[in-house]
């Protein structure tokens, strides 16, 4: 399959219709639906604030939260992980490539670590959902996949646990399908450094380091009040 452009390392015209796509039009209508809509709040910005590059590790619980990541960290630069298949369909993988989206092949994951070293050298952050897949509306992370964990260590740079917590609100009386009140919250980057030790094997650094940052996204979900029953309200197919 050839290479496709990125925002990253694409040709100069996509990259500059990328830059006006993202920051220009999808940052400001996403911003204006989380605020109208979702109630939406970003806390613990300073966490993030001085830092030019690292990786992104988030719970998965809405459809809509690749966007509320980037308002979250926005200015900075970011790339969107996502499955292969989002980024190379013909009607509408142009568009996910102009958002900023970098597919990961389901055969070998690990082919993108060229692109991740490429990216982090280029002073971008690199968002990942370790769970894998999308728990519906959930505030209980499931397990989590460790390749974003070895990139950390592979390239040396910190990983920010992001929690996105979600809330009842009153509206919900009245329209069971509004979505809930979201928060997301960046915590504090957790470095490789910290978990390498002699005598200890390179996996078991590296799921040290994971469990150590789906611990933080649990601990900040129950400080911020997450609901632990809105997953069990009403299948996904009836929600917003």
């Amino acid at each position: 399959m050839k290479k496709l452009p990125t925002s990253m390392d694409g040709p100069l015209f996509f990259r500059i219709a990328s830059f006006i796509v993202y920051n220009l039009i999808a940052i400001p209508i996403v911003f204006l639906i989380g605020k109208t809509v979702y109630g939406f709040r970003v806390k613990g910005r300073r966490n993030i604030r001085g830092y030019h590059r690292g990786l992104i590790a988030a719970n998965h619980c809405q459809y809509l939260e690749p966007g509320f990541s980037g308002v979250a960290i926005w200015p900075q630069k970011i790339m969107f992980s996502a499955e292969e298949n989002n980024v190379t369909r013909k009607d509408v993988g142009w568009l996910t490539r102009l958002l900023r989206t970098i597919g990961i092949p389901d055969e070998n994951p690990m082919s993108i670590a060229g692109f991740i070293k490429k990216s982090l050298e280029k002073n971008w952050f690199i968002h990942f959902y370790p769970e894998g897949v999308i728990s519906w509306r959930s505030q209980e992370p499931g397990p989590f996949l460790e390749g974003v964990f070895f990139f950390a260590f592979l390239n040396n740079v910190p990983v920010f646990p992001l929690a996105e917590v979600l809330q009842e609100r009153w509206i919900r009386k009245i329209f069971p399908w509004w979505p809930p009140k979201t928060t997301f919250k960046i915590g504090e980057p957790v470095f490789p450094d910290t978990y390498r030790e002699p005598g200890v094997s390179r996996r078991e650094q590296v799921h040290r380091m994971s469990e150590t940052v789906r611990n933080t996204i649990l601990k900040a979900i129950g400080d911020e009040g997450g609901c632990k029953t809105l997953a069990e309200r009403r299948p996904p197919d009836h929600e917003v």
